[in-house]
């Protein structure tokens, strides 16, 4: 019994060199459709979420109005002058300062909300996306100060604030004189 059973020699199994570059190939081509697909889920997602605000019209103004500026066909009679083109993305600045003041002053809030569990995954998302909306519609605003002057971005905003802290005292005011006057009638003043 001290015979020993001759062990089998293991079989080498030969590889052609194309094996590893086909599996790379395969994992990769993988990789990129998973990547389109959820990419476009994700965009689909994005795209049922509901604005916090209302259309900006000055934005898509400013739009129509740049699309007509830098039309090469539109004879140059038809074309926005410049400083039509400033005053639009002067308007358009002071919209989305005064909705990322908005939105920097309601963010505790929201935050408060979402950890007491009084709002919704998608109501906070919604307040996510909108704020980088809002950092992107900044961000685009200063690169299009910067098409029309060099360094005009500089007085642009501080412009742009004082304006828009002008118009809501405006509204404050307005309010209060309406309130003034329907307490006048309420009580036969």
């Amino acid at each position: 019994m001290s015979e020993e059973t001759p062990t089998p020699e293991p079989e080498l199994v030969k590889i052609s060199i194309f094996t590893p570059l086909i599996y790379v190939g395969v994992v990769l081509s993988i990789f990129v459709v998973f990547s389109i697909f959820y990419r476009r889920r994700r965009l689909a997602k994005f795209q049922q979420i509901e604005p916090i605000f209302k259309d900006n019209y000055n934005a898509i103004l400013y739009q129509q109005l740049k699309s007509q500026y830098t039309d090469p066909d539109l004879p140059k009679d038809q074309k926005p002058h410049e400083k039509v083109m400033k005053a639009a993305l002067l308007r358009r600045g002071v919209e989305a300062i005064r909705r990322s003041m908005k939105l920097k002053e309601n963010e505790p809030v929201f935050n408060k909300l979402y950890q007491n569990g009084s709002i919704g995954d998608d109501m906070f998302k919604q307040l996510e996306f909108e704020i980088k909306f809002q950092e992107l519609e900044l961000r685009e605003i200063v690169a299009e100060t910067e098409q029309y002057k060099k360094g005009w971005s500089q007085t642009f905003f501080p412009l742009a604030q004082e304006i828009c802290f002008n118009e809501a005292l405006r509204r404050r005011l307005n309010a209060v004189d309406d309130r003034a006057e329907k307490l006048s009638e309420l009580w036969d003043l």
